[in-house]
């Protein structure tokens, strides 16, 4: 079935660089979803997600990955972020900060407990594979920027989506910035090269732009391809750029698609820029070269498998309240 929004394709002025791996992790990911996540989500969920083809997401992100056992815990947390994502978003906001603070204990290293949902297990099993190939000053970026990302985005995002508010676009600027998780899955590009950006580099103002850039580039890609899906649920989705502007600004759906085209194009030209003229990082200079080529891999990888691999998007696939159950139960 194809989406019924005819929207124009982003553009990008970066390579679109084919996977290694393209089909790899399809059969592994059922045997992740019937043994870790089957049990929290509803009936024939998971059936839907099989086919939403998400943890080859990761190969199109990290094509140039071609070490299967670098590339496993990368897909394995594409999945388990996507779901993360999906199951902790609705929740209040007290007791996302307990679960939270609860998975960073295990990224970090804590044991998941007997009674602990597969998202546990999952992230440990995660862990584990990272820490074969990656050190573990990197893992504690990671779990620094999951922090970050849920409690500055699905956190703060959480009384927009409960009241059914529209934010303003600038705060939604923010909000989105966060709730793209693309902070802590933009440290997934190290882990498809095998490579940590030392950490002075990696707080350089030119490395922490591009990262932000990343995730608003990622945000607006984002919410062009999940708009159709998003306006069918619409009451409880009102962070999309497009949909915010249309509000914000009492415009055409049109005209809200093409100024958030615009938006995009200009966070676009600022990373192209910056790609062109970076500072000088001594003996790390090509190793950072090729982290920042990285960089424009996973966007262009993103748009690739946004645009024919996954039907995640279009609403009639997409498995509405796949965690209801389990979220009633929290209260």
């Amino acid at each position: 079935m194809q989406r019924k929004l005819n929207m124009p394709p982003l553009k990008y002025p970066w390579d679109h660089f084919p996977p290694s791996h393209p089909d790899y992790f399809t059969e592994e990911e059922r045997q992740w979803l019937d043994e870790d996540y089957a049990t929290f989500m509803m009936e024939g969920a998971t059936t839907k997600i099989k086919g939403h083809n998400l943890a080859n997401g990761a190969s199109w992100m990290a094509p140039t990955t071609t070490n299967i056992q670098h590339l496993r815990p990368i897909a394995r947390f594409f999945l388990w972020l996507t779901l993360y994502d999906d199951y902790y978003e609705r929740w209040p906001v007290d007791k996302i900060a307990i679960e939270r603070d609860r998975i960073i204990g295990v990224i970090l290293g804590d044991t998941p407990k007997p009674t602990d949902t597969g998202m546990y297990r999952q992230i440990a099993k995660c862990r584990d594979e990272w820490l074969t190939y990656m050190p573990y000053e990197w893992i504690e970026r990671l779990a620094k920027n999951m922090y970050r990302y849920t409690t500055y985005g699905i956190m703060e995002e959480a009384p927009y989506r409960r009241e059914g508010r529209y934010p303003s676009l600038l705060r939604l600027s923010f909000l989105r910035e966060y709730t793209i998780a693309m902070y802590p899955y933009g440290d997934m590009i190290e882990a498809g090269m095998n490579y940590m950006v030392p950490k002075h580099i990696m707080e350089h103002p030119v490395i922490m732009r591009l990262r932000t850039l990343l995730c608003r580039i990622m945000a607006v890609q984002n919410d062009w391809y999940t708009l159709e899906k998003e306006m069918v649920d619409s009451k409880f989705e009102v962070c999309n750029h497009i949909l915010v502007l249309k509000y914000e600004r009492k415009i055409s759906l049109e005209e809200a698609i093409q100024e958030t085209e615009r938006i995009h194009d200009a966070y676009v030209d600022e990373m192209a820029a910056i790609v062109s003229d970076l500072p000088d990082f001594g003996i790390h200079q090509q190793d950072i070269k090729n982290y920042v080529y990285h960089i424009t891999l996973n966007i262009t990888g993103l748009d690739d498998w946004y645009n024919g691999v996954t039907v995640r998007y279009i609403p009639s696939e997409f498995p509405k309240h796949v965690y209801q159950a389990a979220q009633a139960s929290k209260g």
